[in-house]
């Protein structure tokens, strides 16, 4: 293990809003937001990038945290579409490259090693 700096960009200031989140020696960077910042988040230019994203929520009784992972060649449409068809989810998390390196084959298979690694943990029920 060596030392790494991870650095937290609040784009409106409030750490409960929307965060990106990026070591700052690598490609990946990632972006967390609520639900009722989607217009907001529009506006950043990462989420339309090529990449794999995580929709966190509560299922119907509230009892189990559940999580869908999908990818998408421009996450925020894919994002969009959830808006309107899944209504589980509250947080969103979009891992994406700073420059948009990932091709659809990278992201078919980031998606596939997200859910079985989330299936073999268990720590959330998946909505895939």
């Amino acid at each position: 293990m060596k030392p790494q700096t991870i650095q937290i960009f609040l784009p409106d200031g409030s750490p409960t809003s929307v965060r990106e989140a990026e070591i700052t020696n690598r490609l990946l960077k990632a972006i967390l937001f609520p639900r009722n910042k989607m217009q907001e988040v529009a506006k950043r230019e990462m989420v339309h990038f090529t990449g794999v994203y995580f929709l966190f929520g509560q299922d119907e009784e509230g009892a189990n945290s559940l999580v869908y992972i999908g990818e998408g060649e421009e996450c925020y449409k894919r994002i969009q579409a959830h808006n309107r068809n899944k209504d589980f989810w509250t947080h969103c998390v979009v891992i994406a490259t700073k420059t948009n390196e990932y091709t659809k084959t990278d992201v078919k298979y980031l998606e596939h090693v997200c859910l079985s690694s989330a299936q073999k943990v268990g720590r959330y029920k998946t909505d895939n």
